[in-house]
Order: C-alpha cells, then sequence, then structure tokens
C-alpha cells in the first residue's frame, strides 16, 4: 500500500514539473521579440499526439534560449508560487446569458351566483375590479351555479337560463378569456369530487357552529337544506382545487 503510494506521489510530481515547465517555456516565448512575418516559421501541433513538454519546445521562438536541465527545477522552486496565484486574464464575454426567472403569479378565484339577473352592485363591488386584477394576477372567474343550488328551491331551467347570461355580462364587462379564466363551476366535476373527499374529513359539529346555517335552520325547521349546511365545504374545496 506504501508504494502505490510513494508510486501515484512520484507520478503527480512529474506531471506537475511537466506542466510548469510547459508554461515557463509559453511566458519565455511571449517576452522573446517578435520576428518579420517573411521570417516567421509556422509551426504544426498535433494536440493530440504531443505531450506537454513537446508543445512549449515546438512553440518556443527562434531566439529564445533553451534552458538547461538542471536550472529547470531551481526554476521551478522559484516561480512555482507566482504561477499558482496568477489568474488567466480574459476579453472573453459569455455566448450566452442566463435568462431571468420568472416568478409565479399570485393567483384569483372568485365568482357571482346566477340567481336572478346580475345588477349594478355586482359589478361596481366585484365584475369591476377583476377587469383590473386580470392583468395583474392568475384570474379565474366563475359562475358559481353549484353554490346557487345550496338552498333546494331552485329552478334548473331558470337556473341554466341565469347562468349563460351571468357569463355573457362577464365577458361584456371586460374579462378577457386571453387574460383570464372564466368558466362555470359545475362544468368542472373536481368541484364536487374535492367537496365529498372534504366531507368525510369535516366534523359535523364545525358546520353546525355557522350563523347563517342556524338561522336559516330555526326558520325552516326539519326542512332545510343539507347543501347550507355544507356550503363553507364547497367554497374551501373551490380554494384548494385552485391553490388560490
Amino acid at each position: 500500500r506504501r508504494r502505490r503510494m510513494h508510486r501515484a506521489a512520484v507520478s503527480l510530481a512529474r506531471h506537475s514539473l511537466v506542466a510548469v515547465s510547459s508554461a515557463r517555456n509559453t511566458m519565455a516565448m511571449a517576452r522573446a521579440p517578435i520576428a518579420p512575418l517573411a521570417a516567421k516559421k509556422s509551426v504544426a501541433v498535433s494536440s493530440a499526439t504531443t505531450s506537454p513538454l513537446q508543445f512549449g519546445a515546438a512553440m518556443r521562438a527562434p531566439g529564445a534560449p533553451r534552458a538547461a536541465p538542471g536550472t529547470q527545477r531551481r526554476a521551478f522552486a522559484h516561480r512555482s508560487a507566482i504561477l499558482a496565484r496568477a489568474s488567466p486574464a480574459t476579453t472573453e464575454t459569455p455566448a450566452e446569458t442566463a435568462a431571468p426567472k420568472t416568478e409565479r403569479r399570485k393567483r384569483v378565484l372568485s365568482g357571482v351566483q346566477p340567481t336572478g339577473s346580475i345588477h349594478l352592485g355586482n359589478y361596481f363591488g366585484a365584475i369591476k375590479n377583476w377587469v383590473g386584477m386580470q392583468e395583474d394576477f392568475d384570474a379565474f372567474y366563475c359562475v358559481v351555479d353549484l353554490h346557487a343550488i345550496t338552498p333546494g328551491n331552485h329552478d334548473p331551467k331558470a337556473l341554466k337560463l341565469s347562468t349563460r347570461s351571468s357569463a355573457a355580462i362577464y365577458l361584456a364587462a371586460g374579462l378577457d378569456p386571453e387574460k383570464s379564466n372564466v368558466f362555470v363551476q359545475s362544468h368542472v366535476k373536481a368541484h364536487s369530487e374535492l367537496c365529498w373527499l372534504l366531507n368525510c374529513a369535516t366534523p359535523i359539529g364545525w358546520l353546525e357552529k355557522m350563523i347563517q346555517f342556524k338561522e336559516k335552520a330555526r326558520k325552516a325547521g326539519e326542512d332545510v337544506s343539507v347543501g347550507l349546511l355544507d356550503y363553507p365545504v364547497l367554497m374551501a374545496a373551490g380554494i384548494l382545487l385552485y391553490n388560490a
């Protein structure tokens, strides 16, 4: 084991000496006077078959003296510290610059129930703000028809017509499908699916504490809809579904 370590150390020292000698010869070539172009000889060097020491000898200027073998080691001891601290100067610029990282925009989810006709309160209180927010946010705007049926006393035909008219008003008010996502809530099945999964993990005691449910249950008695009790879970499902 010690012999192998000794041979490895000797081999490393030899390679280091050859590399430093090549660098020293190149520096000597740079200090030598430049010969006229007419007298300059071209030297063809193959990097695949030429050692660093041979490369330095081939590129040596014609007038530069060859260092004596005995002075190479002394020169190595004297110049190694300088070469170790030297850093190559370059004027090259990188061909490509790294593309700037784009941060993910904040996501917004909002909607209006299609119960009746959308009035000025809906426009000034919500839809007008949505138009400006679609420029700065990853916006999702939906017609929340699933929330509209929670009381349980809706008219299916009237709900279908009001859903279509609400979507049309969204677009007429300035929501651009190229900048924001405009859709109908019931058209995305994941709303109902995630709501059911959350139902199985939500204690009913939390839902019974909702003030709106207590007031409706006090008036309607046993006819109160389970959808009204489950309204917060459906709302949470929408928020989590879009990570809004």
